[in-house]
């Protein structure tokens, strides 16, 4: 059985000063900070992704590949400085 997930758009603030911008999937009715806060995920899944400030990004051990915009990510969670709902 599957469960229907809503789509919410968000910005990401990592540690390294860079920006993530895309959409997160959480059960309906469950709050973004909830999401977060479950410390059974160690990742996170981003879709739809926008990268900003990656000029020199060392939470992506990917950076020489990006090319500002992705499908998806998995992102750690300790990378997160803070994430705003837009």
């Amino acid at each position: 059985m599957r469960i229907e997930k809503e789509k919410r758009k968000v910005i990401i603030f990592c540690n390294d000063n860079s920006l993530v911008k895309g959409f997160i999937h959480i059960n309906p009715g469950e709050r973004v900070a909830d999401f977060l806060n479950n410390a059974k995920d160690v990742f996170i899944v981003v879709t739809e992704v926008l990268f900003q400030n990656i000029g020199q990004v060392h939470s992506f051990k990917m950076y020489n590949e990006l090319t500002g915009k992705k499908k998806a990510v998995i992102l750690n969670k300790s990378c997160i400085k803070s994430v705003e709902e837009v």
